[in-house]
């Protein structure tokens, strides 16, 4: 599930890359094709402004020849507007081209002969006002000039032609380009939608037959537990009767034919009884742990630790007095919680630390308390450094042990001692994990041989915040 939810995503990463790609080559196609088109149509604008400007040439020499061969003013109001259209064109036309060098040539060319035009223009028109005759040569020489003003206006027309030619072949091409990378954006997207909603489908039927197979194993587990619940009461009734009546009957066969009994017998009683116990505490250990994992019984409620230490202590008073245990410990906190099991977390740990002691040494078990930051909690990858956290220490000057079996020792039935050395089920420890985890917590243990050991509680200050 895991690799073909990494394919999907290496296949919308690199998809998203080359459609990027694309995209950016397709940005950069409609900018140029617009680019071209902005010029074409300032290429059209000029040749347009170049046709009138040709057209008031002709115009003006026509109202030159109006006015000397009529002397009529309206030809005279004629010569001055063409003059000052000539003029406004000119300068346009010198400005839309400024970037090309040869077109400027060739205006200025133009220019120049509209000077000389003019010249003659003014002189004829004086003429015909002094002499009120034509001046032919005039009039020939003002023909000549416009049409060589003319020539020049063409030429700078046909060159216009030429890059407005250049300018359309150039947009056309980037018209085909941008075509044919829209059409392979819009084919590759289609391909992409495909390829991802197939990978997608597929993706799903593979979550919905998972979640099928959860949901079963789920029923499963279910019954399991209900299963365990059931051997559970049976363990506390049906096995514990039978067990209670072989320790009586052992009991009452010591005490009635003692006298009878020979040394041998006395002490087969005595090991019926005693492994009749271990068993009976045995028994009593798994209802224990089997009530922590059923969190059905779980009562939250708030839970004062002063308190509940005090009365573990309590329970623990005729071990301690026997041991001559000095036990110090601070202020702890009140938390929201199931009060027997940390009952049991407490009582397990303490009595751990009492049963573990060292031969002639009075046990001395100091319980600390603070509440720090996740952040700086270590070595435990699951604390949310966000979150605050109660710490608790509990330790001891006992046996200790080697530190290598800091993660073993909270497996249930794990024993690192012989039954001989030191008695117990091996279940102790693994009720202690239990009841952290149901608190959303965390344990560890810390150790040196000969040099005590040390357990360290962490519980969410709020469980809410989980």
């Amino acid at each position: 599930m895991y690799n073909s939810l990494r394919n999907v995503v290496i296949l919308f990463a690199g998809s998203i890359v080359l459609l990027g790609m694309l995209s950016f080559s397709a940005y950069h196609e409609v900018r140029e094709s617009l680019e071209y088109a902005r010029s074409v149509e300032r290429m059209h604008v000029i040749q347009h402004e170049a046709e009138q400007l040709g057209a008031t040439v002709k115009e003006l020499e026509n109202s030159h020849k109006g006015y000397v061969y009529k002397h009529e003013s309206q030809y005279l109001n004629l010569i001055f507007a063409c003059k000052e259209q000539i003029i406004r064109l000119l300068t346009t036309l010198q400005q839309r081209v400024k970037d090309n060098e040869s077109q400027l040539l060739r205006l200025e060319a133009f220019k120049r002969g509209f000077r000389r035009h003019i010249a003659i223009l003014n002189s004829s028109i004086r003429y015909a006002r002094a002499e009120e005759k034509v001046d032919e040569i005039a009039v020939s020489k003002s023909q000549i000039q416009a049409n060589q003003m003319l020539r020049d206006l063409s030429s700078f027309q046909n060159y216009q032609k030429q890059l407005l030619s250049v300018r359309g072949m150039q947009k056309d091409q980037t018209d085909n380009q941008m075509s044919r990378k829209m059409f392979l954006f819009a084919l590759f997207t289609v391909i992409l939608l495909l390829v991802s909603f197939g990978l997608i489908f597929s993706e799903l039927r593979k979550r919905i037959t998972f979640q099928d197979e959860l949901e079963r194993k789920i029923e499963e587990l279910k019954r399991s537990n209900s299963e365990l619940e059931q051997f559970a009461y049976v363990a506390s009734h049906d096995m514990q009767e039978p067990l209670r009546k072989i320790r009586a009957f052992s009991d009452m066969l010591l005490i009635r034919q003692r006298a009878v009994l020979n040394e041998d017998g006395k002490s087969t009683l005595q090991k019926i009884a005693k492994s009749s116990e271990r068993l009976q505490n045995l028994i009593n250990d798994l209802l224990a742990f089997s009530r922590l994992v059923n969190k059905n019984a779980q009562n939250v409620e708030t839970v004062s630790l002063d308190v509940l230490l005090s009365d573990v202590l309590k329970d623990l008073s005729i071990l301690t007095i026997e041991k001559n245990a000095i036990i110090e410990y601070d202020h702890l906190p009140t938390i929201s919680g199931v009060n027997f099991q940390l009952h049991q977390l407490f009582l397990n740990l303490i009595s751990n630390a009492l049963k573990f002691s060292k031969n002639g040494i009075a046990p001395h078990i100091t319980i600390r308390y603070r509440l720090l930051l996740g952040s700086k909690i270590f070595n435990i990858p699951e604390v949310k450094p966000f979150l605050t956290y109660h710490e608790i220490t509990i330790s001891d000057n006992g046996i200790g042990f080697e530190q290598e079996y800091a993660d073993k020792i909270f497996m249930i039935f794990q024993r690192l001692h012989a039954k001989s050395q030191f008695e117990g089920t091996g279940i102790g420890l693994a009720v202690c994990k239990r009841v952290v985890t149901n608190h959303n917590g965390y344990i560890k243990a810390e150790s040196v041989p000969n040099h005590g050991a040390t357990f360290t509680i962490y519980l969410p200050n709020n469980r809410n915040e989980e």
